[in-house]
């Protein structure tokens, strides 16, 4: 019966069972000291002394409850239930769950906190269309209405 909810779960998508195959886990009694590169999927219960990037193919962190990460993290989906002390680049979406506590900066594309998380650093959101937009004309017509309104405002306000 375990069997069949297996593959009925993973069966119906090819994605999900190569995600399935290569998933890593670093148990809580375990420390890994230096850089990781992963594609798939890596749940971190223990410590990471070192960087986590994510390989040409992509993949997903978890950093439960018990994870320790220290350094930096530059995966495109990130899931933090932890502790991480340095920077971290999600360039497709986040989760900060309750108990997410982030020393360093913070890049993002999508962000959903949860009450509780806390982030000791700044907040980036990672948008490229606001960025290219050009700087506001104060000669444009909007500008011009903005100002008449304020004025009228003052001279009601005397």
């Amino acid at each position: 019966m375990l069997g069949r909810d297996k593959k009925s779960a993973t069966g119906s998508t090819s994605g999900s069972s190569q995600d399935y195959r290569n998933h890593t886990l670093i148990a809580p009694s375990a420390t890994v000291r230096g850089d990781i590169e992963f594609t798939g999927g890596l749940h971190v219960q223990g410590t990471v002394e070192g960087n986590i990037n994510v390989g040409k193919d992509g993949g997903r962190l978890i950093i439960g409850e018990s994870g320790v990460v220290k350094g930096e993290i530059q995966v495109p989906q990130v899931i933090i239930n932890g502790r991480v002390e340095g920077d971290v680049h999600a360039t497709e979406n986040l989760e900060l769950a309750e108990k997410a506590s982030v020393e360093g900066n913070v890049y993002y594309l999508m962000i959903e906190m949860v009450m509780g998380a806390r982030v000791n650093g700044k907040l980036v959101r990672l948008d490229d269309e606001r960025r290219n937009l050009p700087a506001p004309d104060a000669t444009g017509k909007n500008a011009g209405k903005a100002s008449g309104k304020a004025s009228g405002k003052e001279a009601v306000a005397e």
